[in-house]
């Protein structure tokens, strides 16, 4: 497997959300920031549970769920905004995601993506805060 490894982000505070995933370098639209391989999580899709609540993602993006997963790489960082610049994907070759541009992005920019809808987080927990 060979996945595409961050070389424009660096990880850094993030006011008011904890940490963040932030632009080194201009990052073009439709770009790959990065492919994070997935760590399958043992829950059982659709059943509650409080395992890595924050941090877990549906399987595959789009389409049928089939398990839960834990994106290793910067794919647990990036932090949620309505108003997103990045987004992710089922990876076409591998079980892994890529996480893609979906406008420029400036050195300095948080990178963020749109977590969902509340349907798509409520998997388990008791109630859902999108900073």
């Amino acid at each position: 497997m060979n996945l595409k490894v961050p070389t424009k982000v660096e990880i850094k505070k993030s006011p008011g959300k904890g940490l963040g995933v932030f632009a080194t370098k201009k990052i073009f639209k439709n770009e790959i920031i990065e492919e994070c391989h997935l760590l399958p999580l043992p829950v059982k899709a659709g059943t509650p549970s409080g395992l890595f609540n924050d941090y877990r993602f549906n399987y595959p993006q789009s389409g049928e769920l089939k398990e839960l997963v834990i994106p290793f790489g910067y794919g647990c960082i990036y932090n949620h905004s309505d108003n997103n610049n990045a987004t992710w994907k089922d990876h076409p070759e591998y079980k892994a995601f890529q996480f893609i541009a979906v406008k420029d992005i400036n050195p300095g920019e948080e990178i963020c993506t749109y977590y969902g809808d509340s349907s798509y987080w409520e998997d388990g927990r008791q109630h859902i805060d999108k900073i």
